[in-house]
């Protein structure tokens, strides 16, 4: 089993001076970043397929996407529109002359070899944009106009925890066309291949589309705001999964045990998410240890997200308020897994050194450590390294863009907590005292009729103060 050592955990290391060491690749901490957003993007802002094929490790990596986008309207006319915008910033002085041209090798702007593609492809979808005048600004505010239009439709190619806004921005070029040109045509090297965005203040910021966190990290800057959800676009590196796969596949038996209080039920899932089929087919059961007072609900729900394996939640209470047994209860568990029910090889999942005496005292079992980087301390990392045990950061496992774990979680929640508080018993049964405090005497056809119009219409709606507020049709 090939051990992991971080670049960041270096410093916790004994090293004697003047000792040539070799390079060091971070193990642990070294992620792959997602593309699918800034290929999308870039895909929008008219960038060729074969410039942004070659920017990639794998250049079949944009075929599912570009072949997607291509059945999307909206997004291929923005992809047109946009190529025709930059390149008529690029070129304003040569198309100035061409239309102004009134001579005999005058080129209508369709039929130039710089725009004809385009411009074919946006007339066979009824998009026209010529003007027939000599200004170019007139071009750009018709162009302006159609990406208007259009831009909100593509906000469904993008993962719902995206600030779309952000996206939108890049797409929509202020009222002073002149000043936005005048400053793309001075840093233009800066876009990526030279293709027009609303960019506040370009910066020399390397090729923004290399990365979703790189093209985020801009976009989102350029809208006032700093990115913060790394974790929705790095992944753990090829490398620890690799480790991750090769302990898996070399088990005979593997049960998981969680310390519920010193680890993330979210990041787990995202870890199981990883997997494929045949290695959680290997997993004969996940353990949680939860205190039922102080830990997230959200392990209960565990056991819809492991694709068949047994998830077996344990409540822990506590003796004393500031004293869990949480730590007491897992080495009980994984003790027995190993001596009572023949487990060879163990995932522990906590940032938690507590547990370490269970992994010191079974020399045969095979470990596997799964942390979290800011809740783990140096000390029981160099423990780790010294028993040679395996370990990974739990929190660089990518989240899905659909993250339907949180999503269940969290509608369980809200509807808890909404019934909880808010109850208004039985429809028919609050239509019934309604009636009686008016003192009103109704027909049953009448009564039929308040019940469709008034009592099933009700619906909540939030006030100016952030209040919800009980809405009666009119």
């Amino acid at each position: 089993m090939t051990r992991a050592i971080c670049m960041e955990d270096l410093k916790d290391l004994m090293i004697e001076e003047n000792i040539d060491l070799p390079e060091t690749e971070d193990k642990s901490a070294c992620r792959n970043y997602s593309k699918n957003i800034a290929l999308t993007v870039g895909f929008l802002l008219g960038v060729s397929d074969e410039s942004l094929m070659k920017r990639l490790d794998n250049p079949d990596e944009y075929l599912p996407i570009k072949e997607a986008l291509e059945k999307n309207e909206d997004a291929v006319a923005i992809r047109h529109l946009n190529n025709i915008r930059s390149n008529l910033i690029l070129h304003f002085k040569e198309v100035s002359l061409n239309l102004r041209n009134m001579n005999a090798t005058f080129i209508p702007l369709d039929r130039t070899e710089l725009f004809k593609d385009d411009f074919r492809v946006l007339n066979r979808m009824s998009i026209y944009i010529i003007t027939g005048k000599p200004d170019i600004n007139e071009y750009l505010k018709r162009i302006n106009n159609e990406i208007i239009r259009r831009i909100d439709k593509t906000e469904k190619l993008f993962p719902d925890w995206v600030r779309f806004r952000h996206i939108r921005t890049m797409f929509i070029m202020p009222n002073n066309i002149e000043e936005e040109s005048k400053k793309f045509q001075v840093y233009q090297s800066l876009y990526p291949f030279q293709r027009y965005f609303y960019w506040r203040e370009p910066f020399d910021c390397g090729y923004i589309l290399s990365t979703d966190r790189d093209l985020l990290t801009v976009i989102y800057r350029n809208g006032n705001e700093v990115f913060t959800d790394g974790d929705r676009v790095c992944d753990a590196s090829d490398n620890v999964k690799n480790n991750i796969n090769e302990f898996i596949n070399s088990a005979s038996k593997i049960q998981v045990f969680i310390d519920g209080e010193n680890a993330d039920p979210y990041r787990f899932a995202s870890a199981i998410e990883s997997l494929k089929d045949h290695e959680i087919e290997k997993i004969n059961k996940i353990v949680v240890y939860y205190d039922s007072e102080h830990t997230t609900k959200a392990w209960t729900m565990l056991k819809h997200f492991t694709y068949g394996v047994e998830v077996e939640t344990v409540p822990v209470e506590r003796i004393v308020e500031n004293k869990s047994l949480v730590d007491h209860r897992l080495v009980m568990g994984v003790s027995k897994a190993i001596y009572k029910e023949d487990v060879d090889s163990i995932i522990l999942v906590s940032s938690d050194s507590d547990f370490w005496s269970v992994i010191d005292a079974s020399e045969d079992v095979r470990y596997l450590v799964m942390v979290e980087s800011e809740k783990c301390g140096h000390e029981f990392k160099n423990l780790l390294r010294d028993k040679d045990v395996f370990y990974c950061y739990l929190d660089r496992f990518i989240t899905p863009d659909d993250d339907k774990f949180f999503k269940l979680v969290f509608k369980h929640e809200l509807e808890k907590i909404i019934s909880d508080n808010f109850s208004l018993g039985n429809a028919r049964e609050l239509l019934s005292s309604v009636l009686h405090s008016c003192r009103a005497g109704v027909s049953k056809a009448e009564e039929d009729m308040l019940f469709e119009k008034y009592i099933k219409t009700l619906s909540l709606r939030i006030n100016a103060d952030g209040n919800f507020v009980l809405e009666i049709a009119a």
